[in-house]
């Protein structure tokens, strides 16, 4: 079984395929109940800046089967944006997957 940190990490993978140099992502902290995302770019200073973040969730679900939402974000400086999720059931990948 993958940790919390191997399946937030590979969803960040995949996000930052898509996404980056316009917005990337890059893992703070990990842990059971939750992650830390330090996100960066000039997708900053837009105002569809959440949608950036509500991304990721999509990414693990796919990527992992793991639900998450948004906590909180703030300012990391700069043109970087710091948000935590928080982590709910796990769901079985289904199988072939």
């Amino acid at each position: 079984m993958r940790t919390v940190e191997e399946a937030v990490s590979e969803a960040i993978e995949r996000y930052n395929r898509y996404r980056s140099p316009e917005a990337t992502a890059k893992l703070v902290e990990a842990k059971e109940g939750g992650f830390t995302v330090d996100f960066s770019g000039p997708f900053c200073g837009s105002c569809g800046a959440y949608d950036y973040f509500e991304d990721l969730v999509y990414e693990l679900k796919e990527a992992a089967g793991l639900e998450a939402w948004i906590e909180g974000f703030e300012s990391a400086g700069g043109d970087s944006i710091r948000v935590k999720y928080v982590l709910g059931q796990v769901r079985a990948r289904p199988s072939g997957s």
